[in-house]
């Protein structure tokens, strides 16, 4: 397998999202906690309260932009579809070859762009304090 400058621009998006995720599981749990010592503390003494669970199922990260999403799951088909020299679902949709060529070299920028933008779309809760 040939490493190329777009693969290594592509991991570089992927590991620049994982640590995106990373980060926000961080956020959450200090927000947990600081939510249970809120509980804990009331008027001075230690109530001991339990922390409210979440729904069984619910997703732990939420999405800040609907449309954002969209637009950069879009973005990175665009990319896989320049990536497949311009086929998509069995139809050419550039006949010209040189054109094809020259997008398919620059395939990883929009595959890195919608990875970031993805990245950037997904958000953590603060918990509510009752």
């Amino acid at each position: 397998m040939k490493i190329s400058t777009g693969l290594i621009v592509v991991i570089v998006a992927m590991f620049l999202f994982y640590l995106r995720v990373a980060m926000l599981r961080g956020q959450r749990k200090r927000y947990e906690r600081e939510y249970a010592l809120k509980r804990r503390k009331v008027n001075g003494r230690s109530k001991g309260a339990a922390l409210p669970s979440r729904p069984a199922g619910s997703p732990p990260f939420g999405v800040s932009s609907w449309p954002l999403v969209v637009i950069s799951v879009l973005i990175t088909i665009a990319g896989f579809v320049m990536y497949s020299k311009m086929i998509f679902l069995g139809m050419e949709l550039v006949k010209d070859a040189a054109l094809v060529d020259q997008l398919a070299e620059l395939w990883y920028i929009p595959v890195s762009i919608g990875i970031l933008l993805l990245a950037f779309s997904i958000k953590v809760d603060k918990p509510r304090i009752d």
